[in-house]
């Protein structure tokens, strides 16, 4: 944080006190103002990002070098702690107090060997080719964590033979267990009751050439990392035979799935969520009579890629003409990464669509009345797009993919990770965490539906997480006038997509002025104040570079004192200009010109924002008054 800078100077104080005091000028006391030294977050030499006060914002800075399909576990019930769990070649945690700083723990896993050289043997073939998307789960019941990820064995193909599959396995899950969230996580055996309890064993037939009544050859899974499989390779053949669809290459069982999503429903029933690897990475379902034993006959396809709903592929397999996702028919067949959140007694089903690698990679959300569907994907009108550096014009962020939900107080984040290098792209991914806000729209039947809004993706400084700050937004607090669409400066939604669809567009609204407008903030009562922040148009056709004066009137003393700020200019990290006359080519998706200061006790707020010369309007997506 750089020092304040001090630019009232006290030859202006000492004449506005003068003028204050002669006959000639005729003012009270009251009408007397003053300059406010302040901090706007300017860019000293050598700068690309300006510094900012961590007690008062926070900014998605690259805080953690790489860490892919980012998993938030809210351990502060326990231990005051948020712990993230990542991909980066194994399964890395970092934890955290207040979601905004992160500091390394290590690798979670205790057993698993990664990469050994040398002679196999069965102590040392627990190695893997690939492990990712880990999520953690604490049961407050067994006061357990369990860990489910993905995995691919790093192992020789193997060959048919008395019922045993020819190939190589990919993309298992695995389950491991700890009392620790950070470290001392065990791979569960299912082979051993010591491992998993006596009732979660699994029964596959691990001899080749063993024949059941009829004389027939039972499927055989002989390899050393059949035991440590969480779904049983069995019965997952046989689940995956009942809902069909597959594609490629048919591993018999070794080939599961990936991006497994534990979930409690509000009456304690347990469910596993994941995408099926073995047709179009369809999302499913299955209850869970302990974290360990699925119940079977509960499991079922949720989700598939291009399909609003389940029942619309089930047609299009029937040859039935049905109307596809239009935001998903350009991308790679992938719908992975499911997160469920219940809200107002329906369940919301997030997921990544588009290709990990590349910008075309972001979330997307379905609702349904039931926790086991059927669920509809949402349409664009109707916000199906939830999180995407696409959407938004961002020039900073892409990827914007595999994510989770963290409630802290009264706000909701997600944690969802972008590239490294929005050129280079790829597998180097790091988190970030933004703001969700819930809407009430119109669903395409005209009813009423509400629907997660994303204040993101956002590389600007935003307001510190209100559970662990000490001046949090009041500007929804006060009575706001200055213009006929003045409210839209308090509903708490950034306006962030630049090419969202217009008919959702009109549920996140900017206030418009076509001259130099004057917007009070006029609360009951005196208020601490420490830090404003008015925030840019979505369009570089209705954006503005600067805020002409900020005015607050204050109570000091039992005497209303005016003091003032002027020309707050946005960062020049967040707008690119035309050097020849000034106008805006690009402006920061979530950008706010802001100024801080001291605390002051204030009666009202008074921001006055001008229209740039030869422009026809001006929109402000946001106006937040930091305070308490």
């Amino acid at each position: 944080m750089k020092k304040i800078i001090q630019s009232a100077s006290s030859f202006l104080l000492l004449s506005a006190m003068a003028c204050g005091l002669m006959a000639g000028c005729n003012r009270k006391a009251s009408r007397v103002q003053y300059e406010v030294s302040s901090y706007q977050g300017q860019l000293t030499e050598g700068q690309l990002k300006s510094d900012y006060n961590k007690a008062l914002f926070y900014r998605n800075d690259h805080k953690i070098h790489t860490a892919a399909d980012p998993f938030v576990l809210d351990n502060t019930a326990v231990d005051g702690w948020y712990y993230l769990y990542g991909t980066y070649g194994s399964i890395i945690t970092y934890r955290s107090l207040d979601l905004m700083e992160w500091e390394p723990v290590g690798n979670a896993l205790d057993n698993l060997d990664y990469g050994t050289s040398g002679a196999i043997t069965e102590e040392r073939r627990a190695t893997w080719a690939d492990i990712w998307a880990p999520e953690v789960i604490y049961d407050y019941d067994e006061k357990l964590y369990y860990m489910f990820f993905s995995a691919t064995p790093d192992t020789e193909s193997f060959k048919t033979a008395n019922g045993v599959y020819e190939g190589t396995a990919k993309e298992v899950l695995m389950v491991a267990v700890s009392q620790y969230p950070d470290h001392g996580f065990k791979l569960i055996n299912f082979r051993d009751s010591k491992s998993c309890g006596a009732e979660n064993l699994h029964t596959f037939n691990a001899v080749p050439g063993t024949k059941d009544e009829n004389g027939n050859v039972l499927d055989a899974y002989p390899h050393y990392y059949a035991k440590y499989l969480f779904f049983d390779p069995a019965e997952y053949k046989a689940f995956t035979q009942t809902i069909g669809g597959f594609r490629g290459e048919y591993r018999g069982g070794y080939e599961q799935g990936i991006d497994p999503h534990p979930y409690v429903d509000d009456d304690g029933t347990k469910y596993m969520f994941w995408v099926d690897s073995t047709g179009s990475d369809r999302l499913c379902v299955v209850k869970m009579d302990t974290w360990l034993k699925p119940d079977w006959t509960t499991a079922k396809a949720l989700l598939y890629h291009s399909f609003y709903t389940v029942a619309d592929w089930e047609k299009s397999q029937n040859g039935e003409a049905v109307e596809f996702v239009s935001y998903e028919l350009e991308s790679v067949s992938i719908n992975e990464g499911p997160q469920v959140i219940k809200h107002n007694g329906k369940y919301y089903l997030t997921y990544s669509m588009g290709a990990y690698a590349d910008s075309s990679y972001q979330v997307g959300q379905a609702v349904a009345d039931h926790i086991t569907g059927p669920y509809r994907k949402l349409t664009e009108a109707e916000g199906g797009v939830l999180m995407s550096g696409n959407t938004s014009g961002s020039q900073e962020i892409s990827g914007t993919g595999h994510h989770g939900f963290v409630t802290v107080g009264d706000q909701l984040f997600m944690v969802y990770h972008r590239h490294n290098d929005i050129i280079l792209a790829g597998g180097a991914r790091n988190p970030a965490v933004d703001e969700i806000k819930w809407i009430t729209i119109k669903d395409k039947d005209g009813n009423d539906l509400d629907v997660m809004y994303s204040n993101g993706p956002t590389c600007t400084v935003q307001p510190k997480v209100e559970r662990y700050a000490e001046y949090v937004n009041i500007a929804d607090e006060a009575k706001v006038s200055g213009s006929s669409d003045a409210k839209y400066l308090t509903d708490g939604l950034l306006s962030i997509y630049k090419y969202a669809n217009p008919d959702f567009l009109q549920y996140v609204q900017e206030t418009t002025i076509t001259k130099k407008t004057t917007f009070t903030f006029d609360f009951a009562e005196a208020r601490p104040v420490r830090a404003v922040m008015v925030y840019n148009s979505r369009l570089e056709s209705t954006a503005f570079t600067d805020v002409a004066r900020v005015e607050f009137v204050c109570e000091e003393d039992g005497k209303e004192v005016v003091r003032f700020i002027k020309d707050i200019r946005f960062g020049s990290e967040n707008f690119q200009a035309n050097d020849y006359d000034g106008s805006i080519y690009y402006i920061t998706p979530g950008a706010a010109a802001y100024a801080e200061f001291d605390q002051l006790n204030v009666k009202s707020v008074r921001v006055t924002v001008d229209v740039p010369e030869g422009q026809e309007a001006v929109g402000i997506s946001e106006i937040r008054i930091l305070g308490k």
